[in-house]
């Protein structure tokens, strides 16, 4: 048995798992690579010194509240309370408001309102030719894949929303992602999917869940969208080849990056190099159309 098969034999995967054991671990993940596409020093201050704080914003709660109504809603009570209404004008209202919260922390506090407009969501999920495909198939959701990586021995972790393993109708398996945006079309989300580096999380999922698998080859990549607001529009993508082999390179770039950041202890910021900056292209291309 040589290295690299020892290598891929180490993959395993846990079904149950917290959110909270999961992200307490020492494996990389995609999250932290994509750090690694902006500077050394964004990784550093994130995930070594842990100084910066990244702060939940409410549409990113309201995201996670879809998925969860989506394809977990068994976990709701785990992971969300419906927040009462206190008058904070008020001494007592205020201390009630504290007490409260303070029963119930590590939840993400919602409303009535929310609630009702996930399940709209979730539900408008469910008319996806793909869900059926999920419903046609043994579907594991929020599974968590540990593996190491071939070249540079970093141990890494991915946690798919949703994956089909390899069965007779997908002998390479399925990945599954859901994502909530403010415009699903396809020129708004692939905007989102730049600015995100969803490629480079493809492609680390793809990698750890062949990894495990042993599958012949990696299995196809696709996003179910659903809009964050009425009336919760949905759409389905299938990721293709240029979007995942730009993801690849993404991908190993940043594990390069890091694999070096890691030997020197070098943690990097941008070049201060003085440099020409231009417009955006669709600017340029506009203002030439004049």
């Amino acid at each position: 048995m040589n290295a690299m098969t020892q290598m891929l034999n180490t993959a395993y995967m846990v079904e149950r798992m917290s959110n909270e054991a999961y992200h307490s671990r020492p494996e990389f993940s995609s999250s932290q690579l994509k750090d690694l596409l902006r500077s050394g020093a964004h990784f550093y201050v994130n995930n070594v010194t842990k100084e910066a704080k990244k702060e939940s914003s409410a549409a990113m709660n309201f995201g996670t509240l879809i998925h969860t109504m989506f394809l977990e809603p068994e976990c709701f009570n785990d992971e969300f309370v419906i927040a009462p209404e206190f008058n904070r004008r008020t001494k007592d209202g205020k201390a009630q408001a504290e007490a409260w919260e303070a029963a119930n922390v590590g939840k993400m506090l919602v409303t009535q309102e929310q609630v009702e407009n996930a399940c709209r969501a979730a539900e408008q999920l469910r008319s996806l030719s793909s869900y059926k495909v999920m419903q046609n198939n043994y579907c594991l959701n929020e599974a968590s894949i540990f593996f190491t990586d071939p070249v540079y021995g970093l141990q890494l972790r991915i946690r798919p929303d949703s994956h089909i393993p390899p069965c007779h109708a997908l002998p390479n398996g399925l990945i599954l992602d859901v994502k909530s945006t403010t415009d699903a079309r396809p020129h708004g989300f692939s905007k989102k999917c730049a600015d995100f580096a969803y490629d480079l999380s493809a492609a680390m999922y793809q990698e750890g869940f062949q990894q495990y698998y042993n599958t012949e080859q990696k299995p196809d990549f696709l996003f179910l969208v659903v809009e964050s607001s009425t009336p919760f529009n949905v759409k389905q993508y299938k990721a293709d080849d240029i979007f995942l082999a730009v993801g690849a390179k993404r991908y190993e770039q940043a594990k390069e990056n890091l694999a070096e950041s890691l030997l020197l202890n070098e943690w990097d910021g941008y070049s201060t190099e003085l440099e020409e900056i231009s417009l955006p292209n669709y600017l340029v291309n506009k203002a030439l159309d004049f």
